[in-house]
């Protein structure tokens, strides 16, 4: 009797184990209402907009979204007081790691105003949300430009050497890409290009350091990719955002990558694939699985 009592129990807790762990999913609004710079044309003002609504919606859902880098985006639900950041991409691309618009059930409504002769617009949405639990970060990543420990920065110049520390507290894989927003593309900075090493993600050591990027001649038959950050207009600033995906437990992948090589004065062009996909990528990527996701702002400025 114990025994059946026993399994009943345990049965009983796995299945309530099971159903929490299911990704929640709701139907959720959001509004967003923003001015249409000068700088903006109508169409990206609509589509960021839409963004923002979509944002909206799952801060509603599942809490707020706090940018952590050199920029935020706050925004109290309770209160309606919104803090914006100038930098739109950071406030779409981070909202992902909460939550993730799987599909509109209303078709997005658009309208644009004037107020004090400028020109607004406002986006109202209505679809499918899915909450997207985060795994804790037990590892140590931070970018540099110089291969020494003490040079940690998140702002660089127009092309500035770029190396990234790791350090982890178990045997694991890592892969690390760079989101270029002006590009609307993704990179793939790890595994390197030129890596002999037959793997989708590079295998890394328990607690020891790593400086990504670096030359080291005592690499045996491993190549390095040098790497250095460009501005894709000489005079004007722009954000950038690099993704480190590590886990633990096994290699998780890749995306499908394209290889369009140009010559720079370092190495050929990382692989790439579009903005839209590797987001579409890493969301399937981390579901039910142990990946742990680090994602840092770059600001890279003029000379």
């Amino acid at each position: 009797m114990l025994k059946n009592v026993t399994f009943l129990f345990f049965l009983l807790v796995f299945s309530l184990l099971a159903f929490a762990q299911k990704p929640k999913e709701i139907k959720e609004s959001g509004t967003c209402k923003m001015r249409i710079e000068k700088t903006m044309s109508e169409a990206d003002a609509e589509r960021i907009c839409i963004e923002r609504a979509k944002i909206d919606a799952i801060e509603k859902a599942f809490g707020q979204t706090i940018i952590q880098g050199n920029s935020t985006y706050i925004k109290n639900k309770s209160t309606g007081e919104q803090t914006e950041s100038s930098n739109i991409f950071s406030n779409i691309s981070e909202s992902l790691v909460n939550g993730e618009w799987i599909e509109d059930l209303k078709k997005p409504e658009i309208k644009k105003f004037l107020d004090n002769n400028e020109l607004w617009i406002q986006a109202d949405v209505y679809g499918l949300i899915r909450e997207v639990k985060s795994i804790p970060i037990a590892f140590q990543a931070t970018p540099l430009n110089c291969t020494n420990t003490t040079c940690k920065t998140t702002v660089f110049r127009d092309g500035d050497d770029f190396y990234l520390y790791f350090k982890a507290p178990e045997d694991g894989y890592i892969s690390v890409y760079l989101d270029d927003p002006e590009q609307q593309k993704t990179f793939r900075l790890l595994p390197y290009k030129s890596e002999k090493i037959k793997t989708t993600n590079y295998p890394v050591k328990a607690d020891k350091e790593y400086i990504f990027f670096k030359a080291d001649n005592k690499a045996g038959n491993e190549l390095i990719d040098e790497l250095s950050l460009a501005l894709n207009n000489s005079k004007i600033p722009e954000m950038n955002k690099i993704f480190i995906l590590f886990n633990p437990k096994e290699e998780f992948g890749k995306p499908m990558l394209n290889d369009n090589s140009s010559a720079t004065p370092k190495t050929e062009t990382p692989l790439e694939l579009a903005s839209e996909d590797f987001q579409r990528w890493l969301q399937l990527t981390r579901k039910g699985t142990n990946i742990q996701l680090m994602s840092i702002i770059l600001t890279i400025n003029p000379k």
